[in-house]
């Protein structure tokens, strides 16, 4: 419909409203969990910063996870980490993402202390220092956290922060394949393929190629074949 002039464009008139509309679609309500946030409940605050993350709403995520630590949520923390470490909404902090991941650690969240291990082991934002990395990828796995034991166990396979032992290596691997970490399979299955610390035993390296594969670790599957 053409509109003449002294004619109402009703479509116009309406686009300040539809505006506000969209504004109002774009800032959701506080979930229950939200609403605990703010009283104070850092578990919740962990739940539901975890779940803006989820939803790449990384803007509301990063005050709840803030409010989550400093209530002691160590897993708020870990998380907290993740946003500055991966830059996620933010510019990429690597200073900040050690501290909270140290600060999770800390708090004995295992997934923190695998997270504070890795920063040490690549000197972001700690210095590094394969020794306290290990250290770290000990009570993660302790913790269990299984990616803490495959670190510890490369640790251990490569004499870098611990002495080299090959039995502890393998201990760790077999631990985390059967806990049904892929990468802790590939691992195993090198070893095997190569005869580290045991007689080579390709059967046994197919199998655990295989195994790795089976839970979606890519390069088990270029071997797995």
């Amino acid at each position: 419909m053409l509109y003449g002039p002294g004619m109402p464009n009703r479509a116009l008139a309406l686009l300040p409203l539809c505006l506000s509309l969209a504004a109002f679609a774009q800032d959701p309500a506080p979930t229950a969990d939200e609403k605990a946030c703010k009283k104070g409940n850092g578990a919740a605050c962990a739940r539901s910063g975890r779940a803006r993350i989820d939803s790449e709403e990384y803007a509301l995520a990063k005050p709840l996870l803030e409010k989550g630590c400093q209530h002691g949520s160590a897993e708020a923390c870990d998380d907290l980490g993740w946003i500055y470490d991966d830059g996620l909404g933010i510019d990429v902090d690597k200073d900040k993402a050690a501290k909270f991941y140290a600060k999770s650690c800390a708090g004995k969240f295992a997934r923190g202390c695998t997270n504070e291990g890795v920063m040490r082991l690549k000197g972001d934002g700690l210095p590094k220092d394969a020794t306290k990395a290990a250290d770290c990828f000990q009570k993660a796995c302790d913790g269990g956290n299984w990616p803490g034991c495959r670190d510890l166990g490369l640790r251990y396979l490569n004499g870098d922060g611990r002495p080299k032992s090959e039995q502890k290596a393998k201990e760790l691997f077999e631990k985390g394949c059967e806990a049904e970490n892929g990468a802790s399979c590939y691992d195993l299955a090198v070893m095997y393929s190569n005869g580290e610390g045991m007689p080579k035993n390709k059967v046994q390296a197919k199998k655990f190629f295989k195994q790795g594969c089976d839970l979606g670790h890519e390069k088990s599957c270029e071997f797995a074949k």
